[in-house]
């Protein structure tokens, strides 16, 4: 692994070379773990106390941290927290680390973040899109396109030639990424609503309310409903107001929790079946 800036440092007679260019002396160094600044890790590895637990089991075992780990080091949103620690390590090696789910594969230098030990962004959204379960998988592919930090051009093309294990999920997960996604609520209950026989529209903008998050067959609106939204009573009230300005125009409104969307799901799409069976109500939407 690489220099790992602010948080840890890899040591090594490699490494040790670019560590002088960064203007750390071996001195310094010796210095450092004397005080206990920093703790050795591993094979000449070493780390500040209270470095993130996956940068240091990646030190530990020589690897690098990965998967959801990497995608929450690189600060994208994840739909819920994955259990244990991702490490990717070097096929063949065999390390033993307890809370660590180790993956064996090669990573390429131009795939490792220039600072940390840890798979770069475009490597991390490939590695989730293959390995994790399509809701987990499409928040973090959505997070990073609608961030702006990966195209979706580029991760379509990279699902296109992927191969082996994993690749078909990978495609599955991409063609399912929407950039105007803005949380992982959003994405989760979109995820939901494709299953549904209907023309799902996201973020759509309507005359005197707003964006809304959905809108189904042209009058049923569908809002993920966070509760960082109604932080105050203004936003309550706002919130009410839209609501009633879209009843007034003729748009039947459900709104859905965290809650409702990961604790029951099955409940979400009855609600929604059952409100399109009805059919609209009278009224001009638009």
């Amino acid at each position: 692994m690489d220099v790992v800036l602010g948080l840890s440092v890899c040591g090594g007679a490699a490494r040790w070379t670019r560590l002088r260019r960064l203007g750390v002396s071996e001195r310094a160094l010796r210095a450092a773990l004397a005080a206990g600044i920093v703790e050795p890790v591993g094979r000449g590895g070493y780390a500040l106390p209270g470095t993130d637990p996956a940068l240091v089991a990646a030190l530990r075992v020589n690897g690098v941290a990965s998967h959801a780990d990497a995608a929450r080091l690189h600060g994208l949103a994840l739909w819920r927290p994955i259990d244990g620690i991702d490490v990717t390590v070097p096929p063949g090696s065999r390390p033993t680390e307890a809370g660590v789910r180790v993956h064996r594969a090669h990573v390429a230098a131009d795939e490792i973040d220039v600072q940390l030990p840890m798979t770069g962004l475009l490597r991390t959204v490939l590695d989730c899109g293959r390995s994790l379960p399509m809701a987990d998988a499409v928040v973090i592919l959505d997070s990073a396109v609608h961030g702006g930090r990966v195209k979706l051009t580029t991760l379509r093309k990279a699902a296109e030639s992927a191969r082996g294990h994993g690749a078909v999920a990978l495609r599955r997960a991409v063609a399912q990424v929407d950039a105007l996604a803005d949380s992982p609520l959003e994405s989760s209950l979109r995820l939901l609503l494709v299953l549904i026989d209907a023309n799902l529209q996201s973020q759509v903008k309507i005359p005197r309310v707003g964006l809304v998050d959905f809108v189904l067959d042209g009058w049923l609106v569908i809002e993920a409903d966070g509760f960082e939204h109604h932080s105050n009573r203004a936003d309550y009230r706002r919130d009410r107001e839209r609501g009633n300005q879209l009843a007034v125009l003729g748009y039947t409104l459900l709104r859905f929790t965290y809650e409702d969307i990961k604790g029951r799901p099955r409940w979400v799409l009855d609600q929604v079946r059952l409100a399109l069976k009805r059919g609209p109500k009278a009224g001009d939407q638009g």
